[in-house]
């Protein structure tokens, strides 16, 4: 039996009591989004995706957590009535949540080994010895995007394969003794490919990153 309301007088009491598959039980009844039920549902999807965020690996919750919230931005009844700003607030959600996701999914190095441009951005920091390698002149090198490489890098920094240190507007790159191992193992990389065809080979796709603080704000 679903225990939840979304015109309960005190909405944390459900925070602990309540899951995902309730609160989208709760908003398939709706038929038209109020202010109450807004405030309820943005604390429960604020509160939950942090949760599941911050725990060490969630990822059935942040799954259970992703489909919530697309299923009550499109597909329900309600959701021609969801306000601009919860859709906005609820879709920052989501892409912390899918950021997330994919930082589960490569915190593994021999998958994120495999990842495009990986074996490239190994490479790079192997040529350079046992120098440090600042990070726009390997984003010159591949190019590829800033934010794609700074993506990568922190996958990698993640596993111990990369360390990084700021040096004024830059950032200077290196492999550990792990990374370094991988890095010799890696296929070579292949000459870039310029032209029409070197835009569109670039991946722009990029998680985007939002504070906590968004979801949670009044």
């Amino acid at each position: 039996m679903n225990i939840l309301s979304l015109h309960a007088s005190d909405p944390l009491l459900f925070v602990d009591r309540a899951m995902p598959s309730d609160l989208l039980e709760a908003i398939k009844k709706l038929e038209k989004w109020d202010e109450k039920a807004l405030d309820m549902a943005n604390l429960l999807i604020s509160v939950w995706s942090a949760d599941a965020i911050a725990r060490p690996n969630d990822r059935e919750g942040i799954s259970e957590l992703q489909r919530l919230i697309h299923s009550a931005l499109d597909g329900l009844n309600s959701s021609a009535s969801l306000p601009e700003e919860y859709r906005f607030r609820w879709l920052e959600a989501s892409d912390m949540l899918e950021s997330r996701r994919l930082n589960l999914a490569y915190a593994d190095p021999e998958v994120l080994l495999r990842r495009r441009h990986v074996p490239e951005i190994l490479q790079s920091l192997l040529e350079t010895g046992n120098r440090e390698l600042p990070q726009l002149d390997l984003i010159k090198k591949l190019g590829v995007s800033a934010g794609r490489v700074t993506q990568l890098i922190g996958n990698l920094e993640s596993c111990g394969l990369v360390t990084k240190r700021k040096q004024g507007r830059d950032i200077l790159l290196q492999l550990t003794d792990i990374g370094r191992k991988h890095a010799a193992s890696a296929p070579k990389m292949a000459a870039p490919v310029t032209g029409f065809r070197g835009l569109l080979s670039t991946d722009a796709t990029i998680q985007s990153h939002v504070k906590i603080g968004k979801l949670i704000a009044a």
